[in-house]
């Protein structure tokens, strides 16, 4: 799975990389009123401008004690004054420096946090919420969450606590198709389909076949061996290389150590036949020659130095690294023809992709109240002003005439924008970034408002600008747009076992049986006959089972069904 940080990567992504972002318009612009808290100016808020009568005087805003979890910005740029104007408020920031955890931790020990909001990940939700440091929020919702509760609707209790309070607040996840720079990991080059015709890989002995077919004429290149498959780890256990394939082949969704049955019950992905049917694929690439030697020890310098060498046909890249660090240095290196294609692979053709799933909530930073703050009301409607469509637009696309425009219907990042990123992308922090920046408070790529314009500037368009000519004559190929084509349609699940915490009382037989598939996976994967496979698969199945298999699968049901209720 990916790290924690990918999120707040692939927001910094899209906004401080911002080659070309397009998207469309409708009557919600910045300058509407939807969605607007009570203490907006009447200008800013839609209102009539009549002065008022002589007694009466104009509201001081009220000033907002806030957590901001990032030292670079600038507390005054653009996005940051019309947040505070629309939403009649100022800012009084304390910004967190140095490690966040033992910030957070000094915080709750001393008593000395942020007046009104705090800005934590979900573990330290709980911990607030067990000191009494942060106040429950359902019944400001119900008086002044109209934002909140609309775009929340029949989910509404998702927000809730298993006590039935609500104490953090993060949008909900209403997008209806896939986010515009997802890829399928499966990565085939593409002058490797060409000479097969450009066929659709759809399975693992059709990548093989497309693969040897390739290798057999072009064993080397520049006197350096040829590497059909390869991948890499970034822990140094070669896990990476196993685990998440093994998912995406049976087309089961990603748990973690585990997947679900059809049963509701949690099994193990390392006795599954899942990866069994993996690991044979890999060991029939080894005996073929076809396997990278250093597929349990190569890391990311290491495969991207062979990658833009020209010299590795295909292997499982996740999407967050092939795209920030092989394509950028392959496109302007002008190796285009040597980038790759990306496919979902399945065992066999029956088998339903499900690669694409989400959860309903976007739950990484959550945003709560403090139990010091005098006005929580007012702290609320600008907690609710942010699950509106315009403060959306404001965050995501910035202030209309100086980062975006809009033209024939639809809007655009300013060209003099885009130079500003490109020439200083640090301007992202002295012009667009604000506090609500990489937090639970952004819609997903690939949601659409009211308006039917898309929330965020990553849209198909914008991926479709950063493209080569390569790269658009490969997918039309495939009569696609985009690689997020390839996959399938958005599938919503109720949890993922391996963000629902740990089982205590089975660590140690956790420990145990990841130890083990560690420690003989590459035995059998570089087994030398298929005879020789089964009975190292056998017996490695045999060692899981005594190192507490069944206990472990017990525990980790028991947490699936008190978290999905069922």
């Amino acid at each position: 799975m990916k790290k924690g940080t990918a999120l707040l990567l692939a927001v910094m992504l899209m906004l401080a990389a911002l080659a070309g972002c397009a998207g469309n318009e409708g009557s919600n612009g910045n300058g509407g009123n939807e969605g607007k808290p009570g203490a907006a100016s009447g200008e800013q808020a839609g209102e009539s401008t009549k002065e008022p009568a002589a007694a009466e005087k104009p509201k001081e805003p009220i000033t907002i004690q806030a957590a901001n979890l990032f030292p670079n910005l600038d507390p005054n740029n653009p996005v940051m004054q019309e947040i505070g104007n629309r939403a009649g408020v100022k800012f009084d920031l304390v910004t967190v420096t140095g490690d966040r955890n033992q910030k957070f931790d000094l915080w709750l020990a001393s008593g000395d946090y942020p007046k009104d909001t705090l800005i934590l990940k979900p573990d330290y939700i709980s911990k607030y919420k067990e000191a009494g440091a942060i106040i429950p929020l359902e019944e400001l919702i119900e008086e002044h969450g109209k934002n909140i509760k609309e775009k929340y609707g029949e989910y509404f209790d998702l927000l809730k606590d298993e006590n039935g309070h609500i104490y953090s607040l993060y949008v909900p996840n209403i997008a209806t198709e896939p986010a515009p720079q997802i890829q399928a990991p499966f990565a085939i080059r593409y002058d490797v389909l060409e000479a097969a015709g450009y066929p659709e890989v759809k399975t693992l002995d059709q990548l093989f076949d497309v693969l040897k077919a390739f290798y057999d004429k072009n064993p080397t290149i520049d006197g350096k061996a040829m590497i059909p498959f390869s991948g890499f780890n970034t822990s140094g256990s070669g896990g990476e290389n196993l685990g998440g394939p093994s998912f995406n082949i049976a087309g089961l969704t990603n748990h973690g150590r585990f997947y679900i049955d059809d049963s509701d019950q949690a099994r193990l992905i390392y006795v599954s036949d899942a990866m069994k049917q993996y690991y044979q694929f890999l060991n029939r690439l080894y005996n073929a020659g076809m396997l990278d030697k250093e597929f349990f020890t190569l890391n990311m310098d290491g495969l991207t130095k062979k990658i833009t060498e020209g010299r590795v046909l295909a292997g499982y890249f996740p999407d967050w690294y092939v795209q920030p660090e092989v394509e950028k240095t392959m496109r302007a290196a002008g190796d285009t023809d040597l980038m790759y294609a990306y496919f979902p692979l399945m065992q066999d053709e029956s088998i339903r992709d499900r690669s694409f799933v989400s959860l309903r909530t976007r739950s990484n930073w959550n945003w709560a109240i403090s139990d010091k703050s005098e006005h929580p009301e007012e702290v609320i409607k600008l907690l609710d002003y942010m699950f509106s469509d315009e403060a959306q637009i404001l965050i995501n696309w910035g202030v209309e005439g100086r980062h975006y425009e809009v033209a024939d219907g639809k809007r655009r990042v300013t060209d003099s924008y885009k130079q500003q990123l490109k020439d200083n992308p640090d301007a992202l922090w002295s012009e667009h970034a604000s506090i609500f920046y990489g937090t639970s408070m952004y819609f997903a790529h690939g949601t659409k408002l009211a308006d039917g314009d898309y929330a965020t500037p990553l849209t198909k368009d914008s991926i479709k600008e950063g493209y080569d000519e390569r790269t658009n004559e490969v997918l039309a190929q495939y009569g696609k747009q985009v690689w997020s084509d390839f996959l399938p349609e958005l599938e919503y699940i109720p949890a993922i076992l391996s963000q629902l915490g740990e089982v205590e009382d089975v660590r140690a037989e956790m420990k145990r049986v990841e130890q083990i598939w560690l420690k003989e996976s590459a035995n059998m994967i570089f087994a030398g006959t298929s005879d020789e496979f089964d009975r190292l698969w056998t017996n490695y199945v045999q060692k899981i089972d005594k190192a507490g298999a069944v206990k472990l699968e017990d525990a980790y049901t028991e947490l699936w069904r008190k978290n999905t209720k069922k």
